[in-house]
């Protein structure tokens, strides 16, 4: 996830005390603040540092680090394994507001698109932080944070808008979904029905909660959340992952649930598909899709007789794509709603898995697919969907690796000039749109991709791929970049121990473009 802007500056009390407080305990009054102990602009100490993620605005960021020699070997260094874990000294969560050493807390749980509210768990308490008004509300007591779990549940999650939160809460023992209007501070309580409630989820409309729900599946004579079995590590300061492996799930089996914010009955059952806005897609008897609206109106989308598979849900732009079942392992790409009835001209592999869907646009415009080819459909190949034009192109160098409104960019192997030599990419610019050829943007053997609203940073170029404009070269070695032209480095003052494999802190925001 991407964390968006935080407009305040503030002032953080160099004490990060765990214990009870009877005074602020984020947006401590600058009267009150300590002078921080490290170079202003420096954020974290000098020890081991992972960024988890950044303020597009650059004004916040959450890391983790390693401060203590918690292993007890007399030295504090941390090595990266293979599946994300950590060898050596622990790592721990902090959130950093300003530059310093920042605040030491448990878990963040999520935050608002809007950027204003973050909700988080420290000292067994879940707070929610309105950073415009830089008010601190707790919202539980408690809490029990999940630092163990590969692929913790949500336990709390903000509408599209950032108006509506739903968070999980602890009553008599067992969680409860609250859902509350951020704007007026008012709360209730959802029945998500009987048997434990492990996850609660908003859908991006914020007019439709979602409920995984347990109960006793497997006889044991209680009712447990699964638990999977992997090697992947803990998802809480877990490093870069190589590889994992997964060996399947102990517990009870979850059942998905939905209930519409606005009233009605809760929903169950293999007939439903997923929300549509304010509506719900379902699959009738006889294989059609209807949308259900509020006021119980059915409205067929995908008549019966395409016995369509959803492979995705545009309500962008009221309609589905679907795979209709033409042959037994492969089916008829169509474009459905209320108002479009249009075959795509490409096919899908059946049963279809959402492994075929390769990158979903970051305002929904685009979707890259993978497809059959039309000449051996054995074989693969990437296509983009313009959702909004309703056309299909096919990828016409390497694969897609972002994309925001009619652009694409596209990233192409090369191989290396010496038999020895780092294996690079060449990065391509593409305008969907029009069709156009690409333009080749850059040779790199960088990796990696770095968002700020509708800027990235990807093979030493900063492009704002919203205009398709090419902002200049960005040097190298960056962790995160910001809307003004910065990229996140570590400090002059960060040297990285002999044993440890982590980056070193602290961490300084500085300018992107290159000097040359």
């Amino acid at each position: 996830m991407r964390l968006r802007p935080l407009l305040f500056a503030v002032m953080l009390s160099a004490c990060a005390s765990q214990g009870p407080v009877s005074r602020p305990t984020f947006f401590t009054p600058p009267a009150a603040a300590v002078a921080p102990s490290t170079p202003a602009e420096d954020y974290g100490t000098a020890h081991p540092f992972l960024l988890v993620d950044s303020a597009p605005d650059g004004r916040w960021l959450l890391a983790c680090q390693a401060r203590e020699d918690t292993n007890g070997d007399g030295r504090i260094e941390t090595v990266l394994g293979f599946h994300g874990n950590i060898v050596g000294d622990a790592l721990r969560p902090y959130l950093f507001l300003e530059p310093g050493e920042g605040i030491r807390i448990d878990e963040v749980l999520a935050v608002a698109p809007t950027g204003r509210f973050l909700v988080l768990v420290r000292d067994t308490t879940l707070w929610l932080l309105d950073v415009e008004t830089r008010e601190e509300k707790v919202l539980a007591s408690d809490v029990t944070p999940d630092t163990t779990s590969p692929h913790p549940p949500i336990r709390a999650s903000f509408s599209r808008d950032g108006l509506r939160l739903l968070y999980l809460r602890p009553e008599g023992g067992r969680p409860v979904s609250v859902v509350r209007d951020l704007l007026q501070g008012t709360e209730r309580v959802l029945d998500a029905g009987r048997g434990l409630l492990g996850q609660a989820l908003l859908d991006p409309s914020g007019q439709w909660a979602v409920f995984d729900v347990v109960e006793d599946t497997n006889s044991d004579g209680k009712e447990s959340w699964p638990r999977e079995d992997t090697t992947l590590a803990p998802a809480t300061c877990r490093g870069p992952v190589i590889s994992s492996s997964h060996f399947g799930w102990e517990g009870d089996t979850p059942v998905r649930r939905y209930r519409r914010l606005g009233g009605g009955a809760l929903l169950q059952g293999d007939d439903i598909l997923q929300p549509m806005g304010e509506g719900m897609l379902r699959r009738a008897p006889d294989r059609s899709i209807f949308l259900e609206h509020a006021d119980g109106r059915h409205e067929v989308w995908v008549p019966s007789s395409c016995n369509g598979t959803l492979v995705y849900a545009d309500a962008a732009h009221e309609q589905v794509l679907v795979a209709c079942e033409a042959q037994p392992d492969l089916g008829l790409l169509e474009l459905h709603g209320a108002r479009v009835h249009e075959p795509v001209g490409w096919r899908m592999f059946l049963p279809f898995s959402d492994r075929y869907i390769r990158f979903p646009g970051r305002d929904g415009r685009l979707l890259s697919l993978l497809v059959p080819s039309e000449r051996e459909p054995s074989n693969a190949v990437d296509t983009v969907i313009d959702l909004e034009r309703r056309t299909v192109r096919v990828v016409p160098f390497g694969w897609v690796v972002a994309s925001l409104g009619a652009h694409a960019l596209l990233q192409e192997s090369v191989e290396p000039a010496e038999p020895v030599g780092r294996r690079g990419g060449r990065l391509w610019l593409w305008n969907v749109g029009t069709g156009f050829p690409p333009n080749v943007l850059s040779e790199s053997t960088d990796s990696g991709l770095l968002w700020a609203g509708d800027t990235v940073l990807v093979m030493g170029k900063r492009i704002n791929l919203r205009t398709g404009k090419v902002l200049g070269d960005a040097s190298d070695g960056a962790l995160a970049l910001d809307i003004r032209g910065r990229v996140l480095r570590p400090s002059p003052t960060a040297v990285k121990e002999p044993g440890s494999s982590a980056q070193s802190g602290p961490v300084r925001w500085e300018p992107a473009l290159k000097t040359h």
